[in-house]
């Protein structure tokens, strides 16, 4: 199995790849601000909650923002703290991964930044063991790492677009197989409670019925109607709004793709990394090992999963989350 083999692109109907997306101190409390003032969420928090991005922070992010906002607001920032810290609460915190990134290798663009600012290391750390992967902060430090997109409100303008989308489709999926399910259940029921007799009656009368009406369409072909038929104009109306959806959901999933860097490295360390953040569910490490194949050295089955048990305990990155072998890569709202 190749793990690094390049995803197909992501449609509306069947979901790819999560996405991934590290978030910097300072466009999260920038967004933050921006949400104080309108009623929708942002499009990172609606991303996060539908399943459409998994948002990451080291753990100094999760003790920055706070303190951040604070810091704006008595420089002289025109929002209202309060509502600010709220939201940070009860929106951005219960969707956000926290990664505690002590003990990671340290990278060539992570050495550049030290000498210049460590505080933005750990954000490094944690790109190099899941790259490739999307960085969205303004920091200027990170910016010049090469790793990180400036231009992060077109970013969330991207993830507004597939994500609306894709939840459009999916809610619409979901609606048809209710109908479906539904309209079944009535038909099964209806015809169940009848006795043989009955349906074989009905069935008779319906064919007959039928046959009826085409000798009658035969004799009297009705007469041309100047209204423009319903079946097709709504048929015309889906399809154009699946085309203005299909034309969204490919704009913004192509700047997304383009905003995702880094190269991937080859060790344990790195592969596991990529599978558990990749995954939307925490995995065991049966499931780590059947998904990375021949990629985990070790002699036989056993060795293997000894290999993963090692590097997952060795890291502070990896969670057990129900303390039963069940990894992923932080812990959600910081727990």
């Amino acid at each position: 199995m190749n793990e690094l083999a390049p995803s197909i692109r992501r449609t509306l109907y069947q979901r790819g790849p999560l996405r991934r997306a590290l978030l910097d101190t300072s466009v999260l409390t920038t967004d933050i601000i921006a949400a104080t003032r309108r009623r929708d969420p942002s499009s990172f928090v609606a991303g996060a909650r539908a399943g459409t991005v998994r948002c990451l922070i080291p753990v100094h992010v999760w003790e920055e923002v706070p303190r951040v906002l604070a810091d704006r607001h008595r420089e002289g920032g025109r929002f209202d703290l309060g509502r600010a810290l709220e939201l940070w609460q009860s929106q951005y915190a219960p969707f956000l991964y926290v990664v505690d990134t002590a003990g990671l290798p340290m990278t060539p663009e992570a050495e550049v930044l030290a000498a210049r600012d460590t505080s933005d290391v750990p954000m490094l750390l944690l790109a190099g063991v899941i790259a490739p992967v999307v960085i969205i902060g303004t920091d200027a430090d990170l910016v010049d790492s090469g790793l990180a997109v400036r231009e992060w409100r077109e970013l969330r303008a991207a993830l507004g677009d597939v994500g609306v989308t894709e939840g459009r489709m999916a809610d619409l999926e979901r609606q048809a197989a209710v109908v479906a399910n539904v309209t079944n259940h009535l038909i099964k029921r209806a015809v169940g409670e009848l006795s043989l007799p009955k349906q074989l009656t009905i069935v008779a009368v319906l064919g007959t019925t039928a046959g009826a009406l085409c000798w009658r369409h035969r004799k009297r072909p009705p007469a041309p109607s100047r209204r423009e038929p319903v079946w097709p104009v709504m048929l015309e109306h889906v399809s154009k709004r699946m085309a203005a959806h299909a034309a969204r959901h490919t704009r913004g999933e192509d700047r997304w793709r383009q905003a995702e860097l880094g190269t991937p490295g080859d060790t344990l360390l790195h592969r596991v990394a990529r599978t558990l953040v990749k995954s939307r569910v925490p995995l065991t490490r049966t499931a780590i090992v059947e998904r990375l194949g021949e990629a985990v050295p070790g002699a036989g089955h056993t060795g293997r999963m000894a290999a993963v048990l090692d590097v997952l305990t060795a890291h502070a990155m990896f969670v057990d989350v129900t303390g039963r072998g069940h990894w992923q890569v932080g812990r959600l709202g910081g727990r």
